[in-house]
């Protein structure tokens, strides 16, 4: 190894802020001039100890390991941020996708495929678009309207759980659950938090009929903020958080998105995330920085037994308990159901996992196991039916 990569190794090393970290809750020096020449010092013990621990090697070479000196490796294809544009309707880097069919939003995913009818509980929805649900969304406009015009914004793109392209036009209902409630459209736009951090934020959005966001961490489903309700044809609405503490771990911003009319459907949402500090702590996760695949649970209770959901005598199946388990067959994780029958299990690296339905008296199943496989921060939706004895 030579001299050049010997360096660029020492200040990678350096740069590293949970070392930092570790020095200042270890280290208290109340003499500021004491202090730094105390970490000028460790600095150059640490830039001595890989020169020492390169030239040690043999003539084959050798590469240094991170947990030889206490430092925990970054995960690989990781590109640490201070600021994170979570705006709907954007690419990599960061343009707008302009509203066309098969425009997919590369960040934000749809993880549920809610009942829905046109006009009536009895009436399948016949909109052909349907048939794209693949957990993709889709940039889409309505009408050809202006940039601020109907739910769109400067900065960011509408977008939809189908592809309805530069005209969409959708033309089905949201069903209710038990509550009385529309069924939402969920939407997920996952994030990484790579060390323990504090965020600031502030987004803008507008949805069509109604629409609500939420921070979740995604390792228990718990809600760390929750946005206002917009309604439309509200005002835009605003969504902040100030100092905000984000342990090390997977997070998403979660839209809730129902369609009481029946004409269009669709939301945008405008904003960054910055840590408070200037952390270089938050990363995408599209780049395998962290894994964030979603299995989905759709619980349904059916009369008629036939394994498919009736609008008119199925329900959705809320407060039952569900399991999931490792390709080892290990119990990882159990939830509940909420009012729509849905449980997602989010945040989980790639392999393959089996989802475990736990019965509750008067009911049977055919199917009480799925195996599921997920790879590349991919959505899987697993319905379960289960059938009044």
């Amino acid at each position: 190894m030579d001299l050049f990569h010997i360096l660029k190794k020492s200040w990678l090393i350096l740069k590293l802020k949970n070392f930092n970290k570790m020095e200042t809750k270890n280290i208290i020096l109340k003499n500021q001039d004491i202090k730094s020449l105390f970490f000028s010092g460790l600095k150059l013990l640490m830039i001595t100890l890989i020169f020492s621990m390169t030239f040690s090697c043999s003539d084959e070479g050798c590469e240094y390991n991170e947990s030889e000196i206490g430092i925990p490796p970054i995960p690989e294809g990781c590109a640490l941020e201070t600021e994170l544009n979570l705006s709907s309707g954007i690419d990599a880097n960061g343009n707008v996708i302009a509203p066309a069919f098969g425009a997919v939003d590369p960040f934000w995913k749809i993880i549920n495929q809610p009942p829905i009818f046109q006009g009536s509980p009895g009436n399948p929805c016949t909109n052909t678009a349907v048939g794209t649900f693949t957990g993709d969304t889709f940039s889409m406009n309505f009408g050809n309207m202006g940039s601020n015009a109907w739910v769109n914004q400067t900065g960011a793109s509408t977008i939809a759980p189908f592809d309805l392209g530069p005209n969409g036009s959708f033309g089905c209902n949201n069903a209710s659950n038990s509550d009385g409630d529309r069924v939402p459209y969920v939407f997920e736009r996952s994030f990484c938090v790579l060390e323990d951090t504090n965020v600031d934020f502030s987004f803008t959005y507008k949805g069509d009929d109604q629409v609500i966001f939420e921070l979740i961490d995604n390792s228990d489903n718990s809600v760390q903020s929750t946005s206002p309700l917009y309604i439309w044809p509200g005002a835009l609405q605003t969504w902040t958080a100030t100092n905000l503490p984000l342990p090390t771990g997977s997070y998403s911003i979660r839209a809730r998105l129902v369609n009481t009319g029946s004409v269009i459907l669709g939301f945008s949402f405008l904003g960054d995330m910055i840590t408070t500090n200037g952390d270089e702590a938050i990363s995408n996760n599209s780049d395998g920085c962290c894994e964030n695949n979603v299995i989905s649970v759709l619980n349904i209770l059916e009369e008629d037994c036939n394994r498919a959901y009736n609008n008119v005598t199925d329900s959705l199946g809320d407060n039952w308990t569900f399991n999931l388990l490792d390709s080892t067959n290990t119990i990882i994780r159990t939830e509940t159901t909420d009012i729509n029958g849905n449980i997602f299990f989010s945040g989980l690296p790639d392999g393959t996992y089996s989802i475990q339905i736990v019965n509750q008296t008067g009911w049977t199943q055919t199917i009480t196991s799925e195996m599921v496989i997920v790879a590349n921060n991919s959505v899987q939706i697993v319905e379960f039916y289960s059938c009044n004895n």
